[in-house]
């Protein structure tokens, strides 16, 4: 004797439980459908190791966006171009800085906007420019190895041989 199935019962079930999980794995990744970007450009002078396509944008310790591209200036190849999606309402201003910032012992950098002061005006796009440009500045690692190899040059030694021996 076989047992009756209720095909449509079973369906719906395994149709309702399909739709569950769909929206559960969609909350869990905050997709952000929700979230309107705005594009801009940085241009680093610096190495870029450790900064990934999608790695975090933040605004004073706050994640404002991701970096969605990396690639060499074309009309400078010593400098990197980042293309920055960051929030819509992100006050970024002229004065803006974005400094590459290393993460602990991991290696792996984001992108740390500060400045903005409220007198300040938004940046916006000149004309002959595709998106703005937020200003850089140099981060933390290369103020040290330019201040290392200012001490460690032939002046800076002599100089601070000189200093220890008085």
């Amino acid at each position: 004797m076989e047992p009756k199935v209720n095909y449509v019962l079973v369906g719906s079930f395994v149709a309702l439980l399909g739709a569950a999980m769909l929206a559960g794995v969609l909350w869990l990744s905050k997709a952000g459908f929700h979230a309107t970007y705005d594009r801009y450009y940085a241009f680093m002078r610096e190495s870029v190791a450790g900064l990934n396509v999608n790695s975090t944008v933040k605004y004073r310790g706050v994640d404002v966006g991701r970096v969605k591209d990396i690639a060499l200036n074309r009309d400078n190849p010593e400098e990197v171009r980042l293309t920055l999606d960051i929030e819509r309402g992100t006050p970024v201003k002229i004065d803006t800085i974005a400094v590459l910032q290393t993460q602990g012992l991991t290696g792996l950098a984001t992108i740390n906007l500060t400045g903005g002061s409220r007198e300040s005006p938004p940046l916006i796009a000149l004309q002959g420019q595709e998106y703005p440009v937020i200003k850089t500045g140099p981060s933390l690692l290369f103020r040290l190895d330019e201040a290392i190899s200012r001490l460690l040059s032939e002046k800076g030694l002599s100089t601070l041989l000189a200093d220890l021996d008085t």
